[in-house]
């Protein structure tokens, strides 16, 4: 497709053989930076084919500077410039061979976020969207700055490295190629000038503008990925039809998401397509708008494949919610707070150690199942419940609510609800945590005074669970979540003020009541490409996590591989993600990425790799990235990205 601009936009169709030479179809677009034609050509088919065998025209279109698509590459993500392409890009599918002129904008992560985006925009010829895993306010609740607070991980290696391959197919090192993509800026500097909440985050944020949206949208949200408060919000402000679903998987596909139970999402997305695009009657719209995944106590377990629970259509928001209040007492107790003063005694302290390197278990984002939370909460405060003699079942979005009294002029808060089974393993339910510069405004942030008392809201991310007899409650509040969250760089002991109602845990209690019972499609077996091979690389993914008491050092490494072939077009990738902070000196903490892609055709041997390194003191993060292609082993060039840039408020 060619921009107003002369730039050429590379796509792939998709298109149903018609019934009749008059036959016209919907057309859906999904529009990303992730090069479908060889990251993510296998992972296209299955989605694509299903879509175009049930009458759907499909575009995939690589954003500008990425893939297959010539310009320049944007100077970040959901750009003015990618916004204006999707704009162009929807008029031109609708008016394309066998279109019926209505579009949808799909996708999963990014394709989500882009579609909320451009829906705000109000193409005249999108008429609905599907958004699946996206979210609406690009600071908090995105990957750069999660809860507000500074988050280096994977991906910020990964699309870095992306964004610097050459162009598909040929990928020619030319002129081009070296000034649109390998000497483009990294756009981890980008977001690391970018530290607080404002204008540059929420220009395009939907959080801000809800009214913008005004076609249908339908929402596909895990309890166990990051995005998930987005598709409650909507249903919270969204005046247009909005559907939603949230299951017990992560940042993954429902019907192939761990854990499960799955089902088929597609067959479900069909209909709301069909409804919105075609004029079909759906039952979709008769069904509560919120189709949620009721988690039952499950032990925890990084590799659980399945969880306990059931499907539950209910409406928003549950008209029989009772929101429990829990004070956190003196002697580690969470116990029912009775009247408008104090829980039980006069008010009193406990003093809070900053541990920098805790945190691991619950892992890098809040997301993916965990592990037994005992060793995080071993630097953390906790309050336990009562032994509970009756099933409690949660759902929403609960809060911990702090007076503390700060130890630092920078400190990250921490506050997980946790589920302790009879044996004494603890499983995660939820998580949340503040910046506590933004604990007065995060688009105004300041830094706390050492010795004087803040009153924190600290909320908890959606969730579902349902606690059993003989469990109990815990709530666990630290100033540290490694390697989540970049340490703080100032060594401090807080105090939390407890048995006054400023000291409380708010949950979300749903009573027992008779529901619509649910069935839904089982997965269909997914339709793989015939020219796609997958290559085992043994010895990933791994997970090595190191502690040394004598030295305080800690440290967490990832290392991933994949390999793949395309025809006769071999493709290796492979990634070693490495964090380190000492409890003795966290300022001094570091993140070391270093990503491979090596790609092998007939007469090419072409080797990408990537190094950022981010090292911080109490006063900057310094930065560097270093960028090499060769090829058949041979140097061709390397450009290196070097800057130090002030924490300010992180």
């Amino acid at each position: 497709m060619t921009m107003p601009d002369g730039v050429k936009l590379a796509v792939t169709w998709w298109r149903p053989t018609p019934k009749d030479s008059g036959e016209t179809f919907p057309v859906l677009l999904e529009l990303l930076p992730y090069r479908k034609d060889d990251s993510f050509y296998a992972r296209d088919f299955p989605l694509y084919s299903y879509f175009a065998g049930h009458g759907f025209i499909m575009a995939k279109v690589d954003i500008r500077g990425t893939g297959g698509s010539e310009g320049h590459l944007p100077e970040r993500e959901y750009s003015d410039q990618e916004l204006a392409d999707a704009l162009e890009i929807i008029k031109q599918i609708a008016r394309s061979p066998r279109s019926n002129g209505n579009v949808g904008m799909w996708g999963i992560s990014w394709g989500g976020f882009n579609a909320l985006q451009v829906a705000m925009l109000h193409p005249p010829e999108l008429k609905a969207i599907v958004a699946l895993h996206a979210s609406d306010d690009l600071y908090h609740d995105d990957i750069h700055y999660i809860d507000g607070a500074l988050h280096v991980d994977w991906y910020a290696l990964q699309i870095d490295h992306e964004n610097a391959l050459p162009r598909t197919p040929d990928y020619q090192l030319d002129s081009a190629y070296f000034r649109d993509r390998f000497e483009a800026e990294p756009w981890i500097f980008t977001y690391l000038r970018h530290s607080v909440d404002g204008p540059w985050w929420r220009k395009h944020a939907l959080r801000w503008n809800y009214s913008a949206i005004e076609i249908p949208t339908y929402f596909i949200g895990g309890l166990l990925d990051g995005y998930r408060d987005t598709p409650i919000r909507a249903l919270d402000q969204l005046r247009a039809p909005t559907k939603v679903e949230i299951g017990p998987w992560n940042h993954a596909w429902p019907d192939d998401g761990d854990p499960g139970p799955n089902y088929e999402w597609r067959a479900r997305v069909v209909e709301w397509w069909n409804h919105w695009l075609r004029g079909k009657p759906t039952s979709l719209l008769d069904e509560p708008r919120l189709l949620v995944y009721v988690r039952d106590s499950v032990r925890p377990d990084p590799e659980l494949a399945m969880t306990p629970g059931a499907w539950r259509l209910e409406d928003w928001p549950i008209s029989r919610t009772r929101w429990d209040t829990l004070a956190l007492l003196p002697d580690n107790r969470l116990s029912a707070l009775r009247g408008s003063g104090s829980a039980s005694g006069d008010s009193a302290t406990i003093a809070l150690r900053y541990l920098a390197g805790f945190g691991v278990t619950a892992g890098d984002w809040w997301g993916e199942p965990t592990g037994d939370m005992r060793r995080d909460d071993a630097g953390s405060l906790v309050w336990d419940g009562p032994v509970l003699n009756e099933s409690v079942e949660v759902i929403g979005l609960p809060n911990v609510r702090l007076r503390v009294t700060a130890g630092a002029p920078l400190a990250t808060w921490t506050a997980r609800l946790e589920d302790i089974f009879p044996d004494g393993s603890v499983a995660l339910v939820a998580g949340g945590l503040l910046n506590g510069t933004q604990a007065r405004s995060s688009e105004n942030p300041g830094r706390m005074r050492p010795g004087e008392a803040y009153d924190l809201t600290i909320p908890l991310h959606f969730t579902t669970w349902t606690y059993r007899p003989g469990h109990r409650m815990r709530v666990s509040v630290s100033n540290a979540q490694f390697p989540m969250i970049w340490p703080t760089p100032y060594p401090m002991t807080s105090v939390v003020h407890l048995a006054t109602a400023k000291s409380v845990l708010e949950v979300p209690v749903i009573p027992p009541a008779t529901t619509r019972e649910v069935s839904l499609p089982a997965p269909e077996p997914r339709q793989e490409r015939p020219d796609v091979k997958d290559i085992e690389v043994p010895g990933v993914p791994s997970q090595v996590v190191t502690y040394d008491p004598l030295s305080g050092l800690n440290s967490v490494e990832w290392r991933f591989g994949y390999a793949w072939t395309i025809g006769s077009t071999r493709y290796d990738n492979t990634e070693r993600e490495y964090y380190e902070t000492n409890e003795s000196n966290s300022a001094v903490s570091r993140f070391l990425g270093v990503e491979v892609h090596r790609i092998r055709r007939t007469g090419r041997d072409l080797r990408l790799e990537t190094t950022i390194d981010i090292r911080s003191d109490s006063t900057a993060f310094h930065v560097r990235v270093l960028r090499r292609i060769s090829e058949k082993g041979k140097l061709v060039r390397q450009k290196e990205f070097k800057e130090s840039i002030g924490r300010e408020f992180h």
